[in-house]
């Protein structure tokens, strides 16, 4: 795997990076949440767009970025808009948005949104603000196998991707065994960092085990601030450092 930086942090091989999720729905809430972020170990913030009722207000929306980044320091900003019912044009608007005010360090992309005009330009804007792209696929239903899993990453890796991630609802044991497998696989395929994501209570597992697998970032909570279901950024740092000696 390649070294990948994403403002100052390097996804490197060796322990993952840990990421907190910023989930807040108004630009108060959510440097609330960021400043809780820095009181803790975590080295990355994903800011899910999703969440966020002022997509329509653009210079809100730019404004927000601005004093998550001024709040943040060095902590890099990674902005999501994950399942999504915006039309590509829309749904690129926005990003562009982002990348043309370079109010963030990195945009997640969904694999879904890949065939639409609009993701070329997108990337040539982003290489020349040296925003890095990071390329998803979320699997909501039930988990594809394991080829398809790898295959997926291959077909992100192909598209040009810096990094790349799956996430997953699991239901079972199985299901975060079977990511754990295929991003093992993809890792000795690839040399684009490959994040890994299973949520929920069940996603403590391979939370934990990315140095295993090859998965570069790994996400906990701050107090309320992240998924459910997530270590704490404390125990996932003290888990994580312990694996790292064995």
């Amino acid at each position: 795997m390649k070294n990948v930086a994403i403002g100052s942090v390097v996804l490197a091989p060796g322990m993952p990076k840990i990421g907190v999720t910023l989930t807040g729905a108004k630009r108060q809430t959510l440097l609330g949440q960021a400043a809780q972020v820095l009181s803790s170990a975590a080295q990355i913030v994903e800011w899910r767009l999703d969440t966020y009722q002022e997509l329509d207000n653009r210079a809100e929306l730019i404004n927000t970025a601005v004093q998550l980044q001024q709040l943040l320091g060095t902590i890099p900003v990674i902005a999501t808009l994950r399942g999504s019912a915006l039309t590509p044009t829309a749904y690129y608007q926005l990003y562009q948005t982002l990348v043309n005010n370079r109010a963030v360090a990195a945009i997640d992309v969904e694999s879904r949104y890949l065939q639409a005009p609009q993701f070329g330009p997108l990337v040539t804007q982003m290489r020349t603000h040296q925003i890095r792209l990071i390329l998803s696929q979320t699997i909501t239903g039930p988990l594809p196998s394991l080829a398809e899993l790898v295959a997926s990453y291959q077909t992100m890796a192909v598209a040009g991707a810096d990094v790349i991630r799956l996430v997953i609802q699991p239901t079972q044991a199985l299901d975060v065994v079977t990511l754990m497998a295929a991003t093992t696989q993809a890792n000795q395929l690839l040399d684009v960092p490959l994040i890994a994501t299973a949520s929920g209570s069940l996603g403590r597992y391979s939370g934990v085990c990315g140095q295993l697998m090859g998965s570069a970032v790994t996400f906990g909570r701050v107090g309320h601030v992240g998924e459910h279901g997530q270590l704490s950024v404390s125990q996932l740092k003290q888990t994580l450092q312990t694996l790292a000696t064995v």
